[in-house]
């Protein structure tokens, strides 16, 4: 996984718009761009992008540079959605998961059990969720997740099913409503992007933390050099009276001073961010549904777990709660609402 936050930035950007990328290295990505996003550039549709001044023939690009401020213009188009469906050639066996249901889920307080499984579409919605943080400077990016439609679970993982192009299709059911309430979904794309922009902003945020530190470590010792200036004269000059509410005054001024200027720094250093959806992809996968029953003491209730024939793997449940998918988790008493371990135990 890519480190240098700006070639990350260009490989999402390229790809989303009908680009092909291909990282050469930490601070160095090779691009084809298609011949729209090349125009915008003024860049030819083969190029190499850096972030490191050595690389010949290469487009040196930094967050001030004119290729990232008009790439920027891109990731302001908010709500773009579409929809694709994915051809399976396999076989999708729906037996055997009454013996595997049980050893991957463990309700720790309650049961689990296996009721039905048949072949079924699962809608994968892969949201791109464009942000730009300011600070001292001003620094744009883009991050992708998956949310399982079904189950709620994100970030979750398709495989390889959109690798191969020839697999794709349109689809004709692009108005039936989600099932995931729609309130709920804007929750967890909010949650989920939250957590990624936070993850890409980390370096960056530690960086200005050490900044302000630094800044407002100076400007106390400046500033108590002074007060304590002040302190040695009245000291040495044993003041009474006027001249020594002058000279107290002089340093609850420069007290004063320092706020005001602690302040200032802390307004410097401080970050904002502002994130929307950019663009939204409704993948219709075919999967397996699952249908299990969980019950908690005398209360049951039926959910739908999926099989992705794409990663072969049992996709996870979603914690009521916290949204962390689960494998193991506790069962509440009232409705058997699936709670996580790191929530059931606060």
């Amino acid at each position: 996984m890519l480190s240098d936050p700006i070639i990350t930035t260009l490989e999402k950007i390229v790809a989303l718009h009908d680009g092909i990328a291909e990282p050469a290295g930490e601070h160095v990505l090779n691009a084809l761009l298609n011949e729209n996003i090349a125009s915008l550039l003024s860049l030819p549709e083969e190029v190499t992008f850096t972030t490191i001044t050595d690389v010949p023939q290469s487009v040196f690009v930094t967050y001030h540079s004119e290729v990232l401020n008009k790439l920027s213009e891109l990731l302001a188009v908010k709500g773009q959605i579409s929809a694709l469906g994915v051809k399976f050639d396999g076989y999708l066996k729906a037996t055997g998961f009454d013996k595997s249901i049980p050893e991957r889920f463990k309700p720790q307080n309650g049961l689990i059990r296996f009721v039905d499984a048949k072949p079924s579409t699962t809608r994968y919605i892969l949201c791109n969720v464009a942000y730009t943080a300011n600070a001292e400077e001003k620094r744009i990016g883009l991050v992708s997740f998956i949310i399982n439609e079904i189950t709620g679970v994100t970030p979750v993982q398709i495989g390889d099913a959109l690798f191969w192009e020839s697999d794709r299709m349109d689809v004709d059911n692009q108005e039936t409503p989600l099932s995931i309430p729609f309130d709920e979904l804007l929750k967890l794309i909010e949650h989920q992007s939250g957590i990624l922009i936070g993850k890409s902003l980390d370096n960056w945020q530690a960086k200005l933390t050490r900044a302000r530190a630094r800044d407002e470590e100076r400007l106390k010792d400046y500033y108590n050099t002074i007060s304590s200036g002040i302190r040695h004269k009245i000291e040495l000059k044993n003041l009474i009276g006027d001249e020594l509410d002058k000279e107290l005054a002089r340093i609850e001024a420069t007290n004063r001073e320092l706020d005001r200027k602690l302040l200032d720094i802390q307004e410097r250093y401080a970050m904002s961010v502002e994130a929307w959806l950019h663009s939204a992809m409704i993948i219709h996968l075919p999967t397996v549904h699952i249908q299990c029953e969980l019950q908690r003491k005398k209360t049951k209730r039926t959910v739908t777990i999926v099989w992705n024939p794409f990663t072969k793997i049992i996709e996870p449940l979603c914690c009521e709660l916290s949204g962390e998918p689960v494998y193991d988790f506790y069962l509440d008493d009232l409705s058997a609402k699936i709670i996580s371990p790191t929530v059931w135990t606060r």
